[in-house]
């Protein structure tokens, strides 16, 4: 079963997890191998394909928002800044992962206790950036749709940016106990030190849990009922029709992702909260060790999916996104096009040109 500190941007990461070794007896029954099969699946098959669809994804999205129809809407910074989270993502831990697990080498949170500490802290600070950057996306479509006489002058880049500080500030503030409350444990990997009686380690994974998924995610459900609310009583967009003609279209997509990732990341909450609440017992019941291993395997990558959903989500739900994807396919085929045609061009040009050359001149 996978360490807790390689979950995505879904639950609190604080709780120390038990390997399948422990669980699987030596003799695996029928419902362990269907365990150790998944296990395979989920970690060996499914990261590389996850990767390939971030990778397209998320790249062309940003490209398609980096153009001059997209740049200058504080929307577009917020799911570029997404973007470029599940890029990281992608990248620094599944893939990583990923790796070790193919090469059969320790992670790389495990080769040092530095890096541990280190690296648990990183781990933090970027993938729970982009349930952060999801609630900022809803907020933004919030104000244009109850509150369109603010949205010039509070949803601008600057003010996105001034937001994405605050989110990366408050998320070093709340992720900086990891530099001293993990370790690396022998033959076992990087988890949290529990000490008996601790206070700290008693509240504190439950406060850093609020704020990397409890409140976010009340936050999400909660917008997600007022903007649909306004759209049912049409209430956006009443004034400066030209100007927010791209916030139409975003708020659509804006709702449609909210909704896909609180889906995808609450079954991972759910088995979080149940990881950090089970009674001793259950640690004895191997069936029901089992069956909760196979549900955390499964609700841990339902939750990855979320880094590769944001350019299928505009693509889908913004025609003017679309527009833009075909004309930059068509500028670039086009280019390509004219690349060739000049290259004949000039082929055809310097053979005409050597054939006269090689042509006598009666004197």
């Amino acid at each position: 079963m996978m360490n807790s500190s390689k979950m995505p941007n879904s639950t609190s990461q604080e709780v120390e997890m038990t390997s399948i070794g422990q669980i699987v007896e030596p003799q695996a029954s029928g419902e362990a191998s269907e365990l150790l099969l998944l296990e395979l699946l989920f970690q060996v098959y499914l990261p590389p394909v996850l990767i390939i669809l971030g990778t397209m994804g998320n790249c062309l999205t940003i490209i398609v928002l980096r153009r001059k129809n997209f740049c200058q809407c504080s929307i577009s910074f917020y799911i570029t800044a997404y973007a470029c989270c599940s890029l990281l993502m992608l990248y620094l831990f599944l893939g990583t992962e990923w790796f070790s697990k193919i090469l059969h080498q320790k992670s790389l949170d495990e080769k040092a206790d530095w890096l541990c500490r280190v690296w648990q802290f990183i781990s933090r600070v970027i993938s729970y950036s982009g349930i952060w950057f999801v609630v900022a996306m809803m907020i933004d479509r919030f104000i244009v749709i109850w509150h369109p006489k603010q949205f010039s002058s509070l949803c601008t880049i600057f003010m996105a940016k001034f937001v994405a500080i605050i989110i990366f500030v408050g998320l070093v503030v709340i992720s900086i106990h990891a530099m001293w409350t993990f370790e690396l444990m022998n033959n076992s990997g990087c988890y949290p030190y529990h000490r008996e009686n601790d206070i700290h380690s008693l509240i504190w994974p439950w406060v850093a849990a609020s704020f990397y998924s409890y409140i976010p995610l009340a936050l999400i459900f909660t917008f997600n009922v007022l903007i649909f609310t306004g759209i049912c009583l049409k209430r956006p967009f009443k004034s400066h029709q030209t100007q927010e003609h791209h916030s139409l279209l975003f708020t659509y997509t804006t709702l449609g992702t909210s909704m896909v990732y609180f889906l995808l990341v609450m079954p991972a909450t759910i088995i979080n909260v149940v990881d950090m609440t089970y009674p001793p017992s259950w640690l004895h019941d191997k069936e029901l060790m089992i069956q909760l291993a196979k549900a955390r395997f499964t609700a841990h990558y339902m939750a990855w999916l979320n880094t590769t959903i944001i350019f299928f989500m505009c693509f889908f739900f913004s025609r003017t996104f679309r527009a833009e994807v075909w004309d930059l396919l068509s500028s670039v085929c086009c280019r390509h096009r004219r690349r060739i045609y000049e290259l004949q061009s000039g082929s055809q040009s310097t053979h005409l040109e050597t054939d006269s050359c090689n042509e006598t001149t009666p004197l």
